[in-house]
């Protein structure tokens, strides 16, 4: 995550070449349509050959697309190179989420989910931190871009050499027991097509995808939100969101389980809608410190809920292809999100694009909140078992 979050800076780069926000914004749009293709199919994956070799492939991938980028100032195949590496990226996270998911008691998955984003806060931490310091040099001369896409390449290949020595319990490895590996692929697809449309998550798909329309302003636009601004480092509201989510997601981690998932990603929402507002107006590094806290405290409390709902409709076996599935959601929110976002502040500016952001999140909380709403209600929230 260290080199996922150092990508934060992808819009330095892109301004470098002589664009601006409205292209950064449909590069990572379109670079995000691969990766809607791949879902479904790192879903059935991880089902059939287990979480190790999925993610070490994946990392692989990742460092050598990042890497490749540096080498070239054609859009065209700087999309290419970007599509290839989220589409590796989309197995990685795909496989983290069924990884931590299936090391835990069912009544415990969210919580579990959650501890091990924990590492994920600490790279969101250190990667626009890392960034900002690249930059501090030298935004003139190709150099710091050499050092700024091979730093984030050789985090990639150093999570890899982790995963091939790191030993994987057995329950990580979770075969179908109605499809072997002999089984024509034909048929595994459309058996899982028939498994998704039976247990069709429902509204909290609409939370992946407003979720990650949140994660294209953070991952893009707030650099170029304080290059606007005149006040250059992104580091202080990393500084505060990553510690923040971290803190609560350890103090907090058995909120799911005992306030109930639907009513915690309520309030994560909440919080995350109230943030955004709160980055409107802001002129200075030292205005970055609350919407931060705020925004830090709804992803803790949003994303292990978000991911333990959706996975849990589908039968255990297919708990991959259901992760795949809540993901596929937010690559569809990302791929909306960074245009929209690129168009509005090339547009409107900064401040209508945030309030259209809020407005979008909340419209999406009280869309769940009304479609689960015996649960959001109910004295006994606790989680299911099935």
């Amino acid at each position: 995550m260290t080199g996922v979050a150092l990508q934060y800076h992808f819009g330095q780069y892109v301004q470098f070449l002589g664009h601006g926000v409205d292209t950064l914004g449909r590069i990572l749009s379109i670079s995000m349509i691969g990766t809607l293709a791949i879902r479904l199919y790192v879903g059935r994956w991880i089902d059939r050959f287990g979480c190790r070799p999925t993610w070490l492939a994946g990392m692989f991938v990742v460092a050598v697309a990042v890497g490749s980028i540096q080498f070239t100032e054609r859009i065209w195949l700087i999309i290419v190179l970007r599509a290839l590496s989220q589409m590796a990226m989309a197995a990685v996270m795909t496989t983290v989420a069924v990884f931590a998911a299936q090391t835990a008691p069912p009544h415990r998955r969210a919580e579990s989910i959650g501890i091990m984003g924990l590492a994920g806060f600490l790279g969101i931490m250190i990667g626009p931190t890392l960034g900002d310091w690249i930059f501090s040099i030298s935004t003139d001369s190709i150099t710091p871009y050499r050092i700024f896409f091979s730093t984030s390449a050789f985090c990639s290949l150093f999570a890899a050499g982790v995963i091939m020595l790191t030993g994987f319990p057995p329950t990580t490895h979770s075969l179908p027991t109605t499809q072997s590996k002999e089984t024509d692929s034909a048929t595994a697809h459309r058996s899982q097509i028939q498994v998704i449309v039976a247990h069709w998550p429902g509204s909290i798909l609409l939370i992946g995808l407003v979720f990650s329309m949140i994660f294209c302003l953070q991952s893009s636009f707030l650099e170029r939100l304080a290059e606007a601004r005149e006040f250059k480092d992104i580091k202080v509201f990393f500084l505060v969101y990553a510690p923040t989510a971290m803190a609560l997601r350890v103090i907090g981690r058995r909120v799911p389980e005992r306030l109930g998932r639907t009513r915690t990603l309520a309030g994560g929402l909440l919080l995350l809608s109230t943030g955004l507002v709160c980055l409107i107006g802001i002129r200075s590094q030292g205005q970055l410190v609350l919407p931060a806290f705020l925004m830090g405290a709804g992803h803790c409390f949003v994303f292990p809920s978000m991911v333990d709902l959706a996975a849990e409709r589908l039968p255990f076996q297919f708990r991959g292809t259901g992760t795949a599935l809540i993901l596929a959601a937010g690559d569809l929110g990302m791929l909306i999100g960074f245009v929209a976002l690129g168009e509005l502040i090339d547009s409107l500016g900064f401040d209508v694009a945030l309030a259209a952001l809020a407005g979008t999140v909340l419209l999406g909380a009280a869309v769940f909140s009304f479609a689960r709403r015996d649960a959001l209600v109910s004295r006994t929230p606790g989680i299911s078992h099935r």
